[in-house]
């Protein structure tokens, strides 16, 4: 009896233990292919503050393991589900899922903050070759759209062979200014890119899979650590999750997403969102 006793009491020890107060950054980086070609200069990075709300799909997450805590961005693809990275999954308890942020560690009257356990990872996620680098994080009940809260589209099965390259899109999220700094930025940011080719984007970080999709960063303009999970968006189009880019987030160098229509069956799958 006395051991019965000492183990439940264990187990309460360790459902007492707090959530980390300080989260950090959960971030991929490949080395870049060859010398630095360009010295670390402050570099989402050369973007401007979003109007408020103007992007609904976004979502902030707090993500915590055992013992650790993270932050990443998110895009809401229905009312039950929030896409976002594989590496902003991995070995996840829980997500907690702000909707309707523009100030995120603020209060807003327009937020909703809902906790979430369900995360699924993609099954062939590889963190190594950064592949299948895409999750689905299931709310435990249905949000209600408002103005401030709204699904990303997502492409179509048309656009199954569309690489988007030459388009603009626009990155979006919470994530460092300065990929030098620690911390996250205050208000919602957003940067608009080019779509370029993979051969393009190979020549900074070598062979890439046709599910990967990049945008240049030629005018020193990408995504930067916090940003991670984070939607990347034609006219509110999602083609992109935000993925990996180079250490410091380095300036001209372009940044990688995992491509939207690469997984299309899988989302379908793993979420209640019909692909048409």
């Amino acid at each position: 009896m006395k051991v019965i006793v000492l183990v439940l009491a264990i187990f309460a020890l360790a459902a007492a233990v707090p959530k980390p107060t300080k989260l950090h950054y959960r971030n991929l980086y490949k080395p870049p292919v060859g010398p630095i070609k360009h010295r670390p200069i402050p570099r989402i990075i050369n973007g401007q503050e979003a109007t408020p709300h103007s992007i609904p799909y976004q979502t902030f997450l707090e993500v915590y393991a055992e013992s650790e805590g993270w932050y990443c961005g998110g895009s809401l693809i229905s009312q039950n589900y929030v896409l976002t990275a594989g590496h902003c999954g991995v070995d996840a308890t829980e997500a907690h899922v702000t909707l309707g942020a523009h100030k995120p560690l603020q209060a807003e009257d327009t937020q909703v903050k809902i906790v979430s356990k369900e995360v699924k990872v993609h099954e062939k996620y590889d963190g190594e070759l950064i592949i299948n680098d895409i999750a689905v994080i299931k709310l435990p009940e249905a949000v209600t759209f408002t103005d401030a809260i709204k699904a990303v589209a997502l492409p179509s099965k048309a656009d199954a062979n569309n690489t988007f390259e030459g388009e603009t899109a626009r990155i979006s999220g919470w994530g460092l200014t300065d990929g030098f700094g620690d911390k996250l930025s205050d208000v919602l940011n957003y940067v608009d890119v080019k779509v370029i080719s993979n051969d393009k984007c190979g020549k900074a970080f070598g062979e890439l899979q046709d599910s990967i999709v990049c945008t240049s960063g030629d005018e020193n303009t990408g995504s930067c650590s916090g940003d991670s999970g984070g939607p990347l968006a034609i006219n509110d189009t999602q083609i992109g999750v935000v993925s990996f880019g180079v250490i410091y987030c380095l300036p001209g160098y372009p940044s990688a997403f995992s491509r939207v229509t690469s997984f299309l069956d899988w989302i379908a799958t793993n979420s209640d969102v019909v692909i048409n």
